[in-house]
């Protein structure tokens, strides 16, 4: 029996079982995350479902977008800084690997088929989460593969642990006795605040940041709250540093932040430490620090001794296109 490729039209509900079914996805995935994603860019969600008789075996969301006209497909979206997301397959149960590996196969080259033949893109850009490792299926389909890394670490062991394994550069500023600051966790001020940071620090490289702020705040405005979590550092009633995360049941996700601070002493180490606290007592399993592609911010990230992870970026389309997105690839670094 084959594997039938089609436009999902359930309810959120039944997507998000699905998702909570999926050990490869991420809060990406989430039916209530991938409407914002469409509100804030200028694409056309399509959410793809495989199915195997009458079995959900996989979910793809993909979005539809064009440049002067011209169509292209992305899974995660463009220009909103989002690291990862594409196909993802639902548990597999007890089958042996060469079924596992034949399901996979056919629900991605039935989602690619459907991209071909019901959007016609000019160009495809992919990239699958770090838990998606077999990246076959889309070099046998004639995509060009490059390996992306990120860093995550493992919140599944007791707090102390986690914290002796830190380097003692890191160790020394967790504890500040320095007492004239604390870590709060902000609304949209500190929002507004963590996201004019950002677009500072690319101002100061000559950069434009392209994350919509309207976005962070529809986050807060319409996730769960312990989905949404500005972490920042306030000293007499002011923002000195702040970091914002996302998180789902697992995992929690450093988005950005973690600009230079207003007062001299490493916030961002303590803020990142916070998180770290918070996210063991609500009992996730890891913290994704977002990204491990650039040399600057792995000398900063590898401090926490996260375990380096691999992702895939996937892309397929004439060299003239994929100059006019490099930008897409540049994003991340």
């Amino acid at each position: 029996m084959g594997i039938e490729v089609t436009s999902f039209d359930g309810t959120s509900e039944t997507w998000d079982r699905y998702v909570d079914r999926a050990p490869q996805s991420s809060i990406f995935h989430r039916d209530a995350v991938l409407r914002i994603f469409e509100g804030h860019t200028d694409a056309t969600l399509h959410r793809l479902v495989g199915y195997k008789g009458e079995q959900v075996i996989g979910l793809f969301p993909v979005f539809e977008h064009h440049t002067y006209g011209v169509p292209m497909a992305f899974s995660p979206p463009p220009r909103l800084g989002i690291a990862y997301q594409g196909p993802v397959l639902l548990e597999q149960g007890q089958l042996k690997q060469r079924k596992v590996e034949r399901r996979r196969r056919r629900f991605i080259t039935g989602c690619l088929a459907w991209i071909e033949h019901t959007l016609d893109p000019a160009y495809v850009h992919i990239r699958t989460t770090p838990g998606s490792r077999d990246s076959r299926p889309f070099l046998w389909e004639g995509f060009d593969s490059t390996p992306r890394y990120t860093y995550v670490l493992d919140l599944e062991r007791d707090l102390e642990t986690i914290k002796s394994s830190f380097s003692k550069s890191l160790r020394r500023y967790l504890e500040p006795t320095d007492q004239s600051f604390e870590i709060q966790i902000a609304g949209e001020d500190g929002i507004r605040y963590i996201h004019d940071q950002m677009v500072e620090r690319y101002d100061e490289q000559g950069k434009s940041y392209v994350v919509p702020l309207d976005m962070l705040l529809e986050f807060a405005l319409e996730l769960p709250d312990e989905w949404v979590k500005p972490y920042v550092c306030v000293q007499d009633g002011d923002f000195v540093g702040g970091i914002f995360a996302l998180s789902d049941d697992e995992t929690v996700y450093f988005q950005e932040g973690g600009g230079t601070p207003a007062i001299d002493y490493p916030v961002n180490d303590v803020l990142h430490w916070r998180l770290i606290q918070d996210a063991h007592e609500r009992g996730l399993s890891g913290y994704d620090l977002s990204g491990a592609n650039q040399q600057r911010l792995c000398r900063y990230k590898s401090k926490f001794n996260p375990t380096l992870e691999t992702y895939y970026a996937f892309s397929t389309g004439s060299p003239l296109i994929r100059t006019a997105v490099s930008g897409y690839q540049r994003l991340f670094g």
